[in-house]
């Protein structure tokens, strides 16, 4: 450890002194083994406290850089930090009158002026101290200190399961199912309290050391008043994410089994279903939770009845989901007992080849367009939309403009160093009329536009404007309206060459 210059023995003791971590007769005890008032050497001080075991590394690191407070909450003495969140923190703490080893989650000072901030945190303290189950870690004390609310829960000896399947990867299947049943049993304790947890993911649970999994923070969860009228906090990212995909209102009870069942699919994979990222919109993204690779991707030899409890708790259709926490719980042991008896076949080979096969051409198709960029030019706004978000959803990058000489420029005035502007251009006449045969003519023609693949979308009433020779030239393509956009895609893939996975 690193110590200020200005830093001496006498000087951190008097910080030992004021913070009251130590009595004075100890300190001066320890200070004398290390040299005496004003003579002591700093460092051996230091280590003679830490040997001792009369301070923790964590509280000798905060004295070292001046911090005088933050090591009592009530009669609660911090040891050491255990865990970090964004709106708070996690101490293994001491009773300095029973002796007890508890945990002590702290309010982040930032947020303990904010009003809000505060009584969502009390609310979950108070919600959560009702409950009494073995697979929830028990809020045993909810009370304010110098203006800094804590609570005081149950010290978990072990690790969180992130952490746990990070370091193991892949879990045995019997191993997996006994923690998913543990986390089941109490999702469905607090659902039958009214409470859903709102925030279930790896991170949230628990492993003690004799194995046993428990649910923590309940920060983003939900409650049920007489009324049945739910009351929480505000909804996490992933949960809206899921919720805004699946059409269901906010804080579906069945949001809890789906990513119950994300944290099945990766224990036993030890791939996260949902691709991991920090940036909000992808999390929000539909694609993110559609495009979940079939589980026997990962690992083909998944015993049937496994590969069918994961796909029932991930259903993208709540109505097929497994409904309650209760149901799962229900289930999971089925498919524990059966895996027990040796009597759960694994998936079909046939079954996993034809989910491979699905996925890889839905994931192909998403990425059709890749690398290619198509300009529409066309004033219909309803056109320009639709245009957009289906080219843009099988990859294609989308320039849209209602002005078909600002396309055309777009064309005439490029740097050649920079290449063409696009690599296909679509000209629909449904809002631009003559306008738009006219600037495909120009486009076609003009030896001022490098050739460039173009689509023609023609009104009934403009049929008769088209040259024979645009439809008969390989680079281009004349569409009808009504357009369905499979012709436009079928245009794109025969004019760029586009090789497609069938």
């Amino acid at each position: 450890m690193e110590l200020p210059p200005n830093l001496d023995a006498d000087k951190l003791a008097q910080r030992i002194h004021d913070a009251r971590l130590m009595e004075t007769r100890e300190i001066e005890s320890i200070l004398a083994k290390a040299g005496g008032r004003g003579q002591a050497d700093t460092k051996l001080f230091i280590s003679l406290l830490q040997r001792g075991e009369h301070l923790t590394n964590w509280q000798v690191t905060r004295l070292v850089e001046g911090q005088r407070k933050g090591y009592f909450y009530g009669n609660w003495k911090i040891l050491y930090l255990i865990g970090v969140g964004t709106f708070a923190r996690v101490y293994r703490a001491y009773h300095t009158k029973t002796g007890d080893i508890k945990a002590i989650k702290v309010l982040r000072s930032r947020h303990s002026s904010n009003d809000e901030m505060r009584e969502h945190f009390l609310r979950e303290g108070r919600m959560v101290m009702k409950l009494r189950h073995p697979n929830i870690v028990p809020i045993s004390e909810v009370d304010e200190d110098m203006g800094r609310i804590y609570m005081v829960m149950d010290f978990v000896e072990g690790q969180n399961l992130r952490d746990y399947v990070k370091a193991h990867k892949k879990l045995s299947v019997p191993r997996t199912l006994g923690i998913v049943r543990d986390i089941a049993a109490g999702l469905a304790y607090a659902a039958e309290e009214k409470i859903n947890h709102r925030d279930m993911k790896l991170s949230n649970v628990l492993l003690s050391s004799r194995g046993q999994a428990k649910l923590v923070d309940f920060g983003l969860a939900t409650e049920a008043g007489d009324s049945g009228e739910l009351t929480g906090g505000p909804r996490s990212i992933d949960y809206a994410g899921l919720e805004r995909t699946t059409g269901v209102k906010r804080d579906d009870k069945r949001s809890d089994i789906f990513f119950l069942g994300c944290m099945l699919y990766h224990m036993l994979t030890g791939v996260p279903p949902l691709v991991e990222t920090r940036e909000r919109m992808k999390r929000l993204s539909a694609d993110r939770f559609k495009d979940v690779a079939p589980i026997t991707n990962h690992v083909p030899d998944l015993p049937q009845r496994v590969v069918l409890l994961v796909s029932r708790m991930m259903d993208l259709k709540p109505e097929n989901r497994i409904q309650t926490p209760k149901l799962a719980l229900a289930e999971i042991e089925q498919v524990m007992a059966a895996v027990e008896r040796g009597d759960a076949e694994q998936i079909d080979e046939n079954m996993s080849r034809q989910q491979a096969d699905e996925f890889a051409k839905m994931m192909a198709a998403r990425e059709e367009g890749k690398d290619k960029t198509v300009m529409v030019i066309d004033s219909n706004q309803q056109v320009q939309n639709s245009l957009r978000e289906k080219l843009k959803k099988i990859g294609y990058r989308v320039l849209i403009t209602a002005d078909p000489q600002r396309g055309l420029e777009r064309f005439r005035d490029r740097d050649p160093a920079e290449g063409l502007p696009a690599d296909c251009v679509i000209f629909g006449c449904g809002g631009l009329g003559g306008q738009g045969v006219m600037a495909f003519q120009e486009f076609v023609t003009s030896d001022r536009i490098a050739r460039t693949p173009a689509i023609l979308v023609v009104t009934e009433k403009l049929k008769q404007h088209v040259q024979p020779q645009w439809v008969k030239d390989p680079q281009n393509e004349v569409l009808s309206m009504p357009l369905k956009f499979k012709y436009v895609q079928r245009a794109l893939r025969k004019l760029l060459k586009l090789q497609v996975q069938k």
